[in-house]
This record gives structure tokens, C-alpha cells and sequence, in this order.
């Protein structure tokens, strides 16, 4: 087990963004200057996306229909009435095909896809991603694992899932209050579950990209 569950998270982001060729910064400046003018609190890791990330729609996002330009989130901020967008507590992170808007929660650093109540306010229950690093990975790795991993399918019973949550709950790598959906990290390989489903799905990383883990 890597001993530091953000910090392998991390560096297998950096790892994986190895095969997005089609990322394109944003001047730093000119994102802070424009949540400054509206008031809305800068997160240095929201920020750090933004400009890492936010200049184009890439393939990686795409896949999962998460529109994180800044081109698109500052009109957003622009075309919305203010009293429509939620507090200041909470800053917009993407937008998204199916699901409307995600919004990064300030103090946290938690992804919420909001619901909305009667009186049209929204509603921040469960998050949707503990914080930016595991949204990034989610969306790297379902892009890109086919290039480093080996895919074994296993059908279990509803006995052979439970005792599996109970085996690896100290594994989980990325995972999601409102559901059992998740990935695990155990014995270098990934495992992952879909909520209503018994189907785990074993990854066998590459020893090319294992090697290049541990370095």
C-alpha cells in the first residue's frame, strides 16, 4: 500500500496526464483578478486547476461531459443573476451536460452537483468528490487506464460483496458518501465498484507505470 493516500493520488494523476496531450493553461492573473472583482473566495487549489486545466475542453473531461474551461465558467458568471448563483461559500467548478452546474465548496474543498428545492435554492447534501485531486483522477482514469492497466471482471454474490467491503474498506482510494460506489488500493492493483451492481473490476497496473509510481 502507498503510504499516503492524497499523495498517491497525486503523483498517479501526474503519471496519467502523461498521455493528455491536449492541455491548455489560463494566465493565472486573469482568473484571480475576475473572482476577485465578484467577490468569490479563491481556493489556491481551485485556482491552480483553473489555470492548469482551464483553457481547454479536453479529452479527458469530455468524457465524462465536465466543461471546465474558464471561457465557460466566467460567462457563466457572468450571463447568471447573481441571486440565482449560491452563496460565496460555494464557487463554480464546471458545467455539465446532464447534471447542470458543479460548484466547489470553499471551506472544504469538497464537488457538489447541487439539487434544488421548490423554491428554486440549491441544496448541497452529499458531495460528489471529496476534493479536486480525486475529481481529476476519476476523469483521468476512466479515460486513459486501458494504456497502463489489465481489466479482470469479477462476479460475485451478495456474501462475496459485503465480506469485500468489509476486506478492503481501509483500502478505499477514491469513494462517495451517498453510495457504495468506489475504487480501492490494495496489493498494487485497482478495484473497482458501481453502485446496484456485483461486479468488481481488477486493474493490474503496468510494472512500466508501478515502477514509475514508486521512483
Amino acid at each position: 500500500m502507498h503510504p499516503n493516500k492524497s499523495l498517491l493520488l497525486k503523483k498517479m494523476n501526474e503519471l496519467i496526464l502523461e498521455y493528455a496531450d491536449d492541455v491548455v493553461p489560463v494566465n493565472r492573473n486573469i482568473i484571480v483578478n475576475f473572482f476577485k472583482e465578484r467577490n468569490i473566495p479563491c481556493r489556491k487549489d481551485y485556482i491552480d486547476f483553473l489555470a492548469r486545466f482551464g483553457g481547454n475542453y479536453s479529452y479527458f473531461l469530455q468524457t465524462g461531459d465536465f466543461d471546465c474551461t474558464f471561457k465557460e465558467i466566467s460567462e457563466i458568471y457572468i450571463e447568471e443573476p447573481a441571486e440565482e448563483m449560491p452563496s460565496n461559500d460555494y464557487a463554480l467548478i464546471s458545467n455539465h451536460t446532464f447534471a447542470d452546474f458543479y460548484f466547489i465548496e470553499y471551506t472544504t474543498g469538497h464537488i457538489y452537483r447541487p439539487s434544488i428545492d421548490i423554491e428554486g435554492n440549491y441544496i448541497f447534501k452529499y458531495y460528489s468528490y471529496k476534493d479536486i485531486d480525486s475529481f481529476l483522477w476519476c476523469q483521468l482514469y476512466y479515460t486513459y487506464y486501458k494504456n497502463f492497466t489489465t481489466e479482470i471482471i469479477h462476479h460475485l454474490t451478495d456474501e462475496e460483496l459485503n465480506k469485500f467491503f468489509i476486506d478492503y474498506h481501509d483500502y478505499l482510494l477514491v469513494g462517495f458518501p451517498d453510495s457504495t460506489a468506489g475504487s480501492y488500493f490494495k496489493d498494487n492493483r485497482i478495484y473497482g465498484h458501481s453502485s446496484n451492481t456485483n461486479i468488481i473490476r481488477e486493474y493490474i497496473l503496468s510494472d512500466e507505470f508501478l515502477r514509475k509510481l514508486y521512483k
